[in-house]
């Protein structure tokens, strides 16, 4: 993770919510800069002004999910001060059941909403508690960059409850926007990122070695499958969809993995993971 700790946060009074007319034309001939930039080592920070010129944020981001990496955390000079450890851990191990990631690696792009990403119960999900409803995020939307199929960049941009959701002016401003943004941070990074062994990859194959043997010894193998997709948001209709069961089956598994695992919630079973996690000597 690359994080520059002096610039992490940027005071509440820089990051006013004030909408206004957006005129494309105006904001390419204001932010022609954002070019000349590329390759500097004010890029990022640059980026970020160009976006916020847009449209009105509370909080963003640039992270990097390259396949067979750890995320890179590449921009946090717009994250509010109490989000901080929250970054520090998602990456400990809970980015393997970030949807955002998976929709890089699976090479998805564009202007999209969390709600566009994510399985259909992450909303119920121990994740999404533990890191947006307790830091008071109304809404996500990402602009997700590919890198020539290798992973992607996300650019994630969040709405405190305060302020509302994004509304569809504003997915229609950054969806205009989109294009210059994606090929300058990619023309930026994507040479870099893709370059090599990249740095923690023996970290992230523990990671994800520890993910996938989770519960092992105790559950099934089809128990541990439920358990995975049950970690990443998917409802029992979901799971059962993914693995062509049925939903009864699926409640079946849910009461045996409890079970086995002395738990009786998704709270105790996201612990566990993290537990599993730390046990596994990467955090």
């Amino acid at each position: 993770m690359l994080l520059d700790n002096e610039r992490l946060c940027v005071p509440r009074d820089e990051l006013p919510l004030t909408d206004h007319a957006f005129d494309l034309a105006r904001w390419l001939s204001h932010e022609a800069p954002l070019i000349e930039a590329i390759g500097r080592a004010d890029f990022p920070a640059r980026l970020m002004q160009s976006v916020f010129a847009a449209v009105p944020i509370d909080t963003a981001f640039i992270v990097a999910h390259v396949s067979a990496r750890p995320p890179a955390m590449l921009e946090a000079g717009r994250v509010l001060p109490e989000r901080r450890e929250e970054i520090q851990r998602y990456l400990v191990g809970p980015y393997l059941l970030d949807p955002v990631r998976q929709a890089c690696i699976e090479g998805r792009r564009g202007v999209l909403r969390l709600a566009d990403i994510a399985p259909d119960g992450f909303q119920d999900s121990e994740y999404y508690r533990s890191f947006y409803v307790s830091h008071g995020l109304a809404d996500e939307v990402n602009i997700l960059i590919d890198l020539a199929g290798a992973g992607g960049l996300a650019l994630s941009m969040g709405r405190l409850a305060g302020h509302g959701a994004f509304a569809a002016e504003d997915l229609a401003k950054l969806r205009a926007i989109e294009p210059l943004v994606g090929a300058a941070a990619r023309r930026h990074w994507g040479a870099v990122l893709l370059d090599g062994e990249g740095v923690g990859q023996a970290m992230h194959r523990q990671l994800e070695r520890a993910f996938e043997r989770f519960g092992e010894g105790c559950l099934t193998e089809r128990e541990a499958e439920v358990a995975r997709l049950i970690l990443r948001g998917h409802s029992s209709k979901s799971v059962a969809h993914a693995l062509a069961i049925s939903t009864d089956t699926v409640g079946v598994h849910r009461k045996n993995i409890h079970a086995k695992l002395g738990i009786s919630s998704q709270g105790e079973l996201f612990s566990l993971f993290i537990a599993s996690v730390t046990a596994s000597g990467v955090a």
